[in-house]
Formats: structure tokens, C-alpha cells, sequence
């Protein structure tokens, strides 16, 4: 019977031990390393600034990468076509006014026909009772004309006593209708303060509150300027009117 000698058996169990150390750590490395790019890729996925988080949202929502179309923005002002949008305004103009410039004998007629919108503020003293829309609904008119028919001083909802008001601020209070209904009353301011006390209501005069009935005592009206210095506004309302008046 042959021995080994000693220290050969020692290299033997040295060399086995490192091959078994070897396999070990491969086997390892080799477990280990689809975690470690599997760690990296959620790393990613998990960064909201990464390149590959914005790829995949992409994939999910449109199936492919999203390409943004060169040019666009320029493409899309390339599309409006200057000359035809201004002459699609210039339609537009000509269905509200007119180029044209009035003649001076057609500018004094149209001031002469409408002189009244343009004359200077008038001082009011008066008394106005007032039959509100919201407590009489559609009626309001009629109640204010039945206190013209008792034979007895109105009586409404509200009494108001105004001492030297304007115009501007009975505008203010009642509206332009109103102003302009007061304005075309047409017993003389003379015969006013002869008249009886009954004589004297006026109405009724619409305004947006209601129905109004008028008592003025005393009014002094406003001048009519000269018409150069409204002539400006005369040649814009000169051709609105005409534009009006123009066909289509």
C-alpha cells in the first residue's frame, strides 16, 4: 500500500476550498447582478426628471415616442392671411359707419333735426312721485294714471322735492328716458305757475324704476352751443345715422 505523502493531502483540501470559493462568489455575482440593473432601471422610472421616465410615460399613453412636428408654431401663423382679415374688418366697419364726411348743408340739417340731443344741461325745480315696477308689476302705469283721475294730490310710493337739479343728475337718478320725456313737456314754463295745483302733474314717465308723475314748478333750459363746437360729434352721429338709413 502507496501513502501520500502529508503535505499533498493539504494541497488537495486547499484547492478544493478555492474552487468552492470560486464557484461561490460567480454564483453570486451572477444572482446578484439582474438586481442591480433592475435597481438601477427603477431608479429611473422613479426620478421625475429622467429621459426614461418620460419615454415610458410616453410608450403607455401613445405606443411610441411623441415627436414634437418642426416648424409648427410658424406654420400655424403662416396661415392667417393679413389682406383677407382686414378686409373682413372693413366689411365689418362699413355695416356700423360710413367714410364719407357730410356736407356742410347736410351736417346744419342734421343738427337743426336733432338740435335737442345736443343742447347744454337744464336746471330743474320740480316734484316727482314715483309707483315702483317691483310693487305693481306690469300695472304700474295704470296706478300712476288712476292718481290723476281721484281729483285729489297723488299719492305714490315715494315723494321727491328737487330744487335747481340738472339734467345730468335727474339722468343720474332716472335715466335718459325720463330726462328726455321731461323734457318734452310743452305747456310753457310761463303758464306753470298760474296753472292749478292738480294742473300742474305731468305723466306718467317711464324710467327704469317705474312709472313717474311730474310736478315742475320752475326750469330753466339749457342754450344750444354753436354747431362748430359739437362738430365733431355731429359728423360721428351724422354717420351712424346714415348708416343705419344705408341697405345692406
Amino acid at each position: 500500500m502507496i501513502k501520500l505523502p502529508a503535505n499533498r493531502s493539504s494541497s488537495f483540501f486547499l484547492l478544493l476550498a478555492a474552487l468552492i470559493a470560486i464557484s461561490t462568489t460567480v454564483y453570486w455575482l451572477a444572482r446578484t447582478a439582474p438586481d442591480v440593473d433592475a435597481s438601477n432601471g427603477l431608479d429611473a422610472l422613479t426620478n421625475i426628471d429622467s429621459e426614461a421616465l418620460q419615454q415610458h410615460i410616453n410608450n403607455k399613453l401613445f405606443g411610441e415616442a411623441i415627436t414634437e412636428p418642426q416648424g409648427m408654431g410658424v406654420e400655424i401663423d403662416s396661415t392667417t392671411d393679413t389682406s383677407a382679415m382686414q378686409a373682413k374688418l372693413a366689411g365689418l366697419t362699413k355695416n356700423v359707419t360710413t367714410q364719407r364726411l357730410p356736407t356742410a348743408d347736410e351736417l346744419k340739417t342734421f343738427y337743426t333735426l336733432n338740435q335737442q340731443r345736443y343742447r347744454n344741461p337744464s336746471t330743474f325745480w320740480l316734484e316727482v312721485i314715483s309707483f315702483a315696477t317691483a310693487k305693481h308689476g306690469g300695472q304700474v302705469f295704470e296706478r300712476a294714471e288712476q292718481e290723476l283721475k281721484t281729483g285729489q294730490p297723488p299719492v305714490g310710493d315715494l315723494r321727491d322735492q328737487y330744487t335747481a337739479i340738472s339734467t345730468i343728475e335727474l339722468e343720474t337718478l332716472y335715466g335718459q328716458s325720463f330726462v328726455d320725456s321731461l323734457m318734452e313737456i310743452e305747456q310753457p314754463i310761463s303758464a306753470l305757475s298760474k296753472t292749478p295745483p292738480l294742473a300742474c302733474w305731468h305723466g306718467p314717465i317711464s324710467s327704469s324704476l317705474g312709472a313717474h308723475l311730474v310736478c315742475v314748478d320752475k326750469m330753466i333750459w339749457g342754450d344750444y352751443p354753436p354747431l362748430e363746437e359739437v362738430e365733431n360729434q355731429l359728423i360721428n352721429d351724422w354717420r351712424f345715422s346714415v348708416s343705419r338709413e344705408t341697405p345692406n
